[in-house]
């Protein structure tokens, strides 16, 4: 018997009260893309239940797999945001501008890029059964080059007809290269400062298994394109949008226009495998307009 974390979730439950049903914490409208691609209708989900995947961030300790990463690198990353959200929204409420100090701005720039790199949506990338082939396909090209004496070949091949093995040696490698964070990306992210959209009126942002959204203003959305945004919805009413422009052309703080928001929403059910929101007819509304 065993108390290891197997469901994991790609988006913290933190995050996901933030956009929870009026008067129910605890769940959410929700619509996961089916197995040809396609979004059924929202309907009611625990919040402990939605945005789930099964053992994504579990690693290898030894032959044993572990919820190391699952509980104590992403537990800090929710813990963190836990603190971080309602203290930004109240400062918002009361109408001021969130400041952060040089360490927190740091801080804040390493959570968008976890959450970015967080989810399966973050990049095409190839399934942890082919990284696990890769490898052990290359350990027994390793080892029949190191003559008689080495260890013999068969235990490894053995291996490339498991494909369970071969999915936890590739998940550990994906999870481990993720963790262990990309150099680049912080310094791409060392260049950008925070900003704050805001909705005024009736309209909201939605949640999305991406998260966060890079946006390019007509250009690439890569990192490098000077345009280039990247919005992080907190709340309904509430999106962190981090900006490279420290300038005074555009505000801290910006009222959001309701054509805007629709555009972010309609471009996270595109990008997206599963969506939330507080409102049925907000989603159904956004599922129907692809």
């Amino acid at each position: 018997m065993t108390d290891r974390a197997v469901n994991h979730h790609i988006v913290p439950e933190v995050l996901q009260k933030q956009f929870s049903i009026n008067g129910e914490r605890v769940r959410v409208w929700r619509s996961k893309r089916d197995n040809a691609g396609l979004y059924p209708p929202p309907e009611k989900k625990k919040i402990s239940k939605s945005f789930v995947t099964r053992d994504y961030n579990t690693i290898l300790k030894g032959t044993k797999p572990s919820d190391h990463v699952e509980k104590e690198f992403y537990g800090r990353v929710d813990d963190f945001l836990g603190r971080w959200l309602p203290e930004v929204e109240n400062i918002l409420q009361n109408r001021s501008v969130p400041a952060f100090n040089p360490g927190a701005l740091v801080s804040v720039r390493e959570m968008v890029k976890v959450m970015l790199m967080r989810t399966p949506d973050f990049a095409n990338l190839s399934s942890d059964i082919e990284i696990g082939k890769d490898v052990v396909e290359s350990s027994i090209l390793a080892r029949t080059h190191q003559g008689p004496e080495s260890q013999s070949a068969s235990d490894l091949l053995s291996i490339l007809d498991d494909k369970k093995q071969l999915a936890a040696i590739g998940r550990d490698i994906r999870v481990r290269g993720t963790v262990c964070g990309n150099k680049k990306i912080s310094a791409v992210l060392s260049e950008f400062f925070p900003h704050w959209a805001v909705s005024s009126t009736n309209h909201s942002f939605i949640l999305s298994s991406r998260m966060v959204y890079r946006v390019g203003n007509g250009g690439s959305n890569g990192l490098l394109n000077p345009n280039m945004e990247i919005w992080f919805p907190i709340s309904p009413k509430i999106a962190l949008v981090l900006t490279r422009n420290i300038n005074s052309n555009i505000p801290l703080i910006c009222s959001e226009p309701p054509e805007h928001i629709r555009q972010v929403n309609l471009y996270a059910v595109k990008s997206s495998y599963e969506v939330a929101s507080h409102s049925e007819k907000l989603l159904s509304s956004l599922l129907r307009s692809r």
